[in-house]
């Protein structure tokens, strides 16, 4: 919510009729937006572009996972590229507490946990590329991200050894974008995605053999 419009005249030192303009202007490009009786709100920029429809297709067709993952492989390795070339000290305490939360995370077996450090280790790369078409890209693909890493780590976790092969990996594309090595930062991205996706098509090939025999014998 933005200060209200005495606030802000005083802050940027012009008249509230001026502000009131502006708020307008802003308005009518749908970068805020004005609630009456309540204040102005900055607008959610591409929130949408995944509608609810889409965001389940990705969530039940096979073709469309193995897109996003496609996807993901070039885009996330482009991030982490830049993010090791363009950090701040504060990106990387943030890149590192993310990690050290995810260790503890999968310590506990805590798979909620785990999977919303997981989103949020990958968002925070994409802002530490300091790009802002490629966080705004990723910001709009939220929902569509969120629900596929929900599903990607419950269909992984059955695996054996999974969850600490996917910590090492996190773990080494941190280290990667801490130590300034964008070719090795990047390597590591595209690595993770492609192991995520050789997890995924197992997943997939033993669900599909699992209904061919439910089918077969509820029927006997």
């Amino acid at each position: 919510m933005l200060p209200g419009e005495r606030e802000l005249a005083a802050q940027f030192g012009i008249s509230r009729p001026k502000v009131r303009e502006a708020l307008s202007q802003l308005a009518d490009r749908d970068l805020i937006k004005v609630i009456a009786n309540d204040g102005a709100y900055v607008a959610q920029l591409g929130g949408e572009v995944m509608s609810p429809a889409m965001v389940d297709l990705f969530n039940r067709s096979p073709s469309a996972i193995r897109g996003n993952l496609e996807y993901r492989r070039e885009i996330e390795g482009f991030a982490t590229r830049l993010a090791a070339q363009r950090a701040t000290d504060s990106d990387r305490e943030e890149l590192l507490r993310i990690a050290a939360a995810m260790e503890a995370a999968d310590a506990d077996t805590d798979s909620t946990l785990a999977s919303e450090l997981d989103l949020a280790l990958h968002h925070t790369i994409a802002f530490a590329a300091h790009n802002h078409t490629l966080t705004h890209m990723m910001t709009a693909l939220y929902n569509l991200n969120r629900s596929s890493l929900f599903y990607n780590r419950d269909e992984l976790l059955n695996i054996d050894k999974v969850a600490q092969i996917l910590l090492e990996q996190h773990t080494g594309i941190v280290e990667a974008i801490c130590q300034s090595k964008p070719a090795a930062a990047e390597k590591a991205a595209q690595k993770h995605i492609d192991y995520v996706t050789s997890l995924i098509e197992t997943a997939f090939d033993l669900r599909t053999r699992e209904d061919l025999s439910s089918k077969r014998y509820s029927r006997c």
